[in-house]
């Protein structure tokens, strides 16, 4: 998939005002990395950045992990600012907006940080080389993204979706690209829906159909309920939806 950028943008910065109340399964992963971050990256984080802080899920633990720490913060929407703005404000930063796979990035970072964003990166590869070369020695990537298993449901039914990388896969390019691995996992999380024009609420609201621009007509609609439904009803007849976190730290070393 080639990733429309204005697209992605326009969908986000639509949603952002429910992204806070509706994105819980991505404000869950922020939580358990900061745990991992807290937990595992050892040394002084002097100088650090966060890649997609969108709405400040992940921000706000950072901030309050490494309050004097020199903070980078970027986000592909300059409209993150209003949402960042009161962690970030606590803290020596700078604003870096754009796509995080064409931006420069600042030099001897001890820390990148990233949750539920590389997922929409065209080259994850060329990402990692890059964030390495920005790392510290011993400095330390710490993300979060998404595994082939995430919205299976809209993959079957629809037959879009996003082109998911395995964690045995993203290993290989920590590795590849001069990483040890600290931490990795991941793990499958579903969440119920009375219907699935449900399912497609939650998924516009919280921004994450980002992929295609067409919209449904009422029969593609109709047939798409029904597919859902003989698909992923439960007993009760709810319907799931199918998250798959990935986590994964790595420590820079040449």
């Amino acid at each position: 998939m080639v990733k429309d950028i204005e697209l992605i943008k326009t969908r986000f910065e639509t949603n952002f005002k429910t992204y806070n109340k509706l994105a819980l399964v991505q404000q869950h992963i922020c939580n358990e990395l900061n745990l991992l971050i807290s937990t595992l990256c050892e040394g002084d984080i002097t100088r650090a950045m966060e890649i997609g802080a969108g709405t400040g899920f992940l921000t706000s633990n950072l901030t309050k992990l490494y309050p004097n720490s020199e903070w980078y913060f970027n986000d592909l929407t300059p409209y993150s600012g209003n949402f960042i703005s009161e962690f970030a404000e606590q803290t020596s930063h700078t604003y870096i907006w754009g796509d995080a796979e064409e931006i420069d990035f600042p030099e001897n970072l001890d820390l990148i940080a990233s949750a539920s964003t590389v997922q929409w990166f065209e080259d994850i590869d060329g990402f990692l080389s890059k964030a390495h070369k920005a790392n510290n020695r011993d400095g330390y990537i710490a993300l979060t993204t998404f595994g082939k298993e995430n919205f299976k449901e809209i993959e079957s039914t629809m037959g879009e979706g996003l082109d998911y990388l395995s964690r045995l896969e993203l290993e290989d390019l920590f590795i590849k690209n001069g990483y040890e691995i600290v931490h990795s996992n991941d793990y499958t999380k579903s969440l119920l829906f009375d219907t699935p024009l449900d399912v497609l609420r939650h998924i516009k609201a919280t921004g994450v159909n980002s992929i295609k621009r067409e919209r449904l007509t009422k029969s593609s609609l109709l047939e798409f309920e029904n597919s859902y439904k003989s698909l992923f009803s439960i007993a009760d007849g709810r319907v799931t939806l199918t998250y798959h976190p990935i986590i994964i730290i790595g420590k820079a070393h040449l």
